[in-house]
């Protein structure tokens, strides 16, 4: 901004020396005809080029700027194809895992409520209670294994043993 108001005063004061003669400070038509008339006015010499008379760019150029181009659209190109099928492949894993923590649901509910059932027919009874509500903590009893009885041994269902087999290799969301 500054460096155009110089560029002003500087024409301005280039127009009051060599054109305004009378010095008035007034540029009257006479004047400025007689300053139009001058050899240095009409000449435009060699200074004066239009964009037309050079090319911005050769023909090497502009062949290797295609070349450079049909090879960033090839690369991009091939980068979207394999971004599509890893797309397609994260669907379908996604889905793989969504029917596995179904089945795993499903097997939890499903030992949940045998095991419930296990301990109705068994007629299993809550642990004693203190008076302040507290459980009753037998220290004696934590290190010694307890066998199961031997009617609870029964044969568990060969897709319930594949599930089971299957859990170390599947993580589970925390979510659920």
């Amino acid at each position: 901004m500054r460096e155009m108001e110089e560029e002003r005063l500087r024409m301005r004061e280039h127009v009051m020396k060599n054109v305004d003669t009378n010095q008035d400070r007034l540029v009257t038509l006479e004047e400025f005809l007689a300053s139009t008339q001058r050899k240095e006015f009409g000449d435009t010499g060699e200074g004066w080029e239009t964009v037309e008379m050079h090319p911005a760019y050769t023909e090497e150029e502009l062949r290797r700027f295609e070349e450079e181009l049909a090879a960033r659209e090839a690369e991009l190109n091939a980068k979207a194809q394999r971004l599509s099928q890893e797309t397609e492949a994260l669907g379908r894993s996604q889905g793989r895992l969504e029917a596995q923590k179904r089945e795993l649901q499903q097997a939890v509910l499903h030992m949940e409520q045998r095991k419930q059932q296990q301990q109705q027919q068994q007629g299993h009874k809550a642990p004693a209670a203190h008076p302040e509500g507290q459980l009753k903590f037998h220290p004696d009893t934590d290190d010694v294994p307890v066998p199961a009885p031997a009617g609870d041994q029964k044969e568990v269902d060969t897709s319930e043993k594949k599930l089971l087999e299957r859990l170390p290799e599947v993580e589970v969301p925390q979510h659920l």
